[in-house]
């Protein structure tokens, strides 16, 4: 029969248990928002960076047609020799801008989505680890409570009641 203290300390331990599987999840849920938020934040950064670029082609265009502009306008004709190569290096410089800004972009995209896939791992290993200190609250009460009850203690040797063995030196002989 179990006494009123062995009923408590398995009450708490089922409570302690329990205290412990919901800090998993509430931390598993955490990781899984945080998660969430790395993957919509890769998302943004592409975004931003495509409208970088498209930003940056803009102004390579408008540079371009500037320069069209003053060399036409200085009598030169701008569909043969320097004002082409000039042309040519304005749309190459542009077009460079505009691609490092996309792929800045996509690597911050990466960085999050793999931080995404890095709280997903966490928040399962939470998890788990909340169910395993559930486990062990458990096991660890029910043990108290056996050992409380008697279980292996009452004897010798378990509970420190056992005289010790006699040491007999054998070094002093006695002739008789």
């Amino acid at each position: 029969m179990c006494t009123g203290f062995e009923i408590a300390a398995l009450a708490a331990a089922v409570v302690g248990a329990g205290v412990a599987v919901h800090q998993g999840q509430v931390a598993a849920d955490q990781a899984v928002e945080q998660g969430k938020i790395s993957a919509a934040d890769a998302g943004y950064q592409q975004d931003a960076a495509t409208a970088q670029a498209d930003q940056i082609r803009r102004a390579a265009m408008r540079q371009r047609a500037a320069a069209r502009a003053a060399l036409s306008a200085s009598g030169v004709s701008v569909d043969e020799g320097t004002p082409i190569k000039i042309d040519q290096e304005i749309t190459r410089g542009g077009e460079y801008d505009a691609l490092t800004a996309i792929l800045g972009g996509d690597r911050a995209a990466s960085t999050g989505l793999k931080e995404d896939v890095s709280y997903g791992k966490y928040a399962s290993k939470t998890k788990q680890a909340g169910a395993w200190q559930a486990a062990s609250t458990v096991l660890a009460s029910g043990a108290s409570a056996a050992n409380s009850r008697g279980w292996r203690s009452n004897g010798p040797g378990f509970s420190g009641t056992q005289e010790p063995a006699p040491v007999v030196d054998r070094s002093i002989r006695v002739n008789g």
